[in-house]
């Protein structure tokens, strides 16, 4: 596997989480595993890695593993107030899509779009994955005028994604 080659992510983080997945990161890519998400839910006071597999599903074993890999980087740099607890997942069906991999799997399924800087007047975008290339996301965004639906194309820098989720339909689970 070549790690030189781990792709752009979207980080939708805070400072702290960030600096969180900065730390962990390297240790997990070279165990084969991809970050997702790096959540800190302040008020459950739990810290959620999502992880995805390279080529394989993550399974029960697989969250161990990097709990007892990263549990001592996390302890030693001081990164979580003490009485926090560490939850190790995979993504789940109507996950977030972070990498261009993640898009290019999904060409056909629907997903809700927030970006950090406007595309014709809007944020946020609902629509299906009509392509990727170039990591610019091709969109046929849902577009509602006077109560009547239509259809737009838009391309969109994966640059610009603050967060892309699939939406949970029928079509996700065939």
């Amino acid at each position: 596997m070549n790690m030189e080659n781990i792709e752009f992510r979207i980080k939708s983080e805070t400072n702290e989480e960030y600096k969180i997945s900065s730390l962990i990161e390297p240790i997990i890519e070279n165990q084969g595993y991809l970050i997702v998400q790096v959540k800190v839910n302040q008020h459950e006071k739990i810290l959620q890695i999502m992880l995805e597999k390279i080529n394989a599903e993550l399974n029960i074993d697989d969250c161990k593993k990097i709990s007892r890999s990263i549990m001592p980087l996390i302890d030693l740099n001081n990164v979580l107030p003490e009485d926090y607890r560490v939850e190790i997942s995979s993504p789940g069906v109507d996950r977030l899509l972070v990498r261009p991999k993640d898009f290019l799997e999904n060409i056909g399924n629907e997903i809700k779009i927030e970006l950090l800087e406007k595309i014709e007047n809007k944020k946020k975008y609902k629509g299906k994955i009509e392509g990727f290339a170039e990591n610019i996301l091709n969109l046929k965004a849902i577009k509602i005028d006077n109560d009547v639906e239509s259809y737009e194309e838009i391309q969109i820098p994966i640059t610009i994604i603050n967060k892309a989720k699939l939406i949970l339909n029928d079509n996700l689970f065939k």
